[in-house]
């Protein structure tokens, strides 16, 4: 006589109730793994694009001193002649893919500015920012070696850390914070903290009192709603005054904030930027749209524009040839640095 057992039929139970699960598991909780992956993929794709409008910004030295001189409690303010971009291609051991945003030196003093940003917490940024800084120290000591028979001192590196996430940043911002809490060994602990400019922190008005691209990309990275960021993008066109400026926030709305408030508001931002433009223009852009706009009703299209910018050529190149800065020429001759620097690659060629 054939019979099963109590304990054989709780098994064929168990494993009965185990194939359900497993059959449910496929019909619900794939496709539930499936659309997480997707919003996964598209957040990474929106932090890249983040990512790249950060770079075009900070990628700019007047932007960057503007940054430093307006987010970080410096005792004097850095000028724009004495500071120069850095490569952020070096590789560290441990890491062979990480590189750091951005970084700037001064030129005449061994101080760097380690600028990275992050759209998500990083419970590890203190060791980052730490092997960034032990690269750069190497880097700098590699180039002295190199170049001059001394003592090598250490440069001082300038951690910033700009923060543009929805939630808390909740990570320690000191290095010891994050090591193991000991009263006896406590004057071994490593006593490094990064600069944290966290989006959270600012209200809009105080963003937009600092009138600079930065600040500009700071509240629209603030903004939750499509209504919120129509309303700010148009405020920050109405105190924007600089036509380089006006053009980068063109680009930016026209390239990452498409997708986000629509084709129809996108271009109606845009045509407000437009006129902006038209009115910021230095008198020596409308003068030579006008006299091509006059030529070509004429058909005269080249000539007298062309002998009225061989006479500002002229006055820029005495100016240089006496000396006067950059500064001075754009002020006094009514161009933008753009513009000067076009008409000094002409003179080169």
């Amino acid at each position: 006589m054939k019979f099963i057992t109590a304990k054989q039929y709780w098994e064929y139970e168990r494993n009965q109730k185990i194939e359900r699960l497993e059959e449910e598991r496929q019909e619900y909780k794939l496709p539930k793994t499936k659309e997480k992956i997707y919003y996964q993929e598209k957040i990474k794709e929106i932090d890249k694009q983040h990512d790249k409008m950060f770079r075009n910004i900070l990628g700019r030295k007047k932007e960057t001193v503007k940054f430093l001189n307006q987010f970080l409690q410096l005792k004097e303010e850095i000028e724009e002649d004495n500071i120069m971009a850095c490569p952020t291609d070096f590789i560290t051991k441990n890491y062979q893919d990480r590189h750091s945003d951005i970084i700037y030196r001064l030129k005449d003093k061994p101080v760097y500015f380690l600028i990275e940003h992050q759209s998500a917490v990083d419970p590890d940024m203190p060791l980052r920012i730490w092997e960034y800084i032990g690269e750069i120290i190497r880097k700098e000591k590699f180039m002295i070696n190199h170049t001059f028979s001394k003592e090598v001192i250490y440069p001082i590196v300038v951690p910033i850390v700009i923060y543009t996430g929805y939630q808390k940043w909740s990570t320690k911002i000191n290095f010891a914070q994050k090591q193991y809490q000991s009263t006896k060994y406590s004057h071994y602990q490593i006593q490094l903290e990064y600069n944290l400019i966290a989006v959270q922190d600012y209200i809009f008005e105080e963003l937009l009192e600092k009138r600079s691209l930065f600040s500009s990309i700071m509240i629209i990275e603030k903004c939750k709603t499509k209504e919120e960021f129509v309303e700010y993008v148009n405020k920050i066109v109405q105190t924007t005054e600089n036509q380089e400026e006006l053009k980068v926030l063109s680009e930016i709305i026209n390239k990452i904030v498409i997708s986000w408030i629509g084709e129809k508001e996108t271009n109606k931002i845009l045509g407000r930027i437009k006129e902006k433009e038209e009115i910021c223009m230095s008198p020596l852009t409308k003068m030579l749209l006008n006299l091509e706009i006059e030529g070509e009703k004429r058909g005269e299209k080249r000539g007298e524009k062309r002998g009225k910018l061989e006479a500002i050529k002229e006055i820029v190149k005495n100016m240089l040839q006496l000396g006067e800065t950059e500064e001075r020429i754009v002020k006094y001759m009514g161009i933008s640095q753009e513009e000067l620097d076009n008409i000094k690659e002409m003179l080169v060629n």
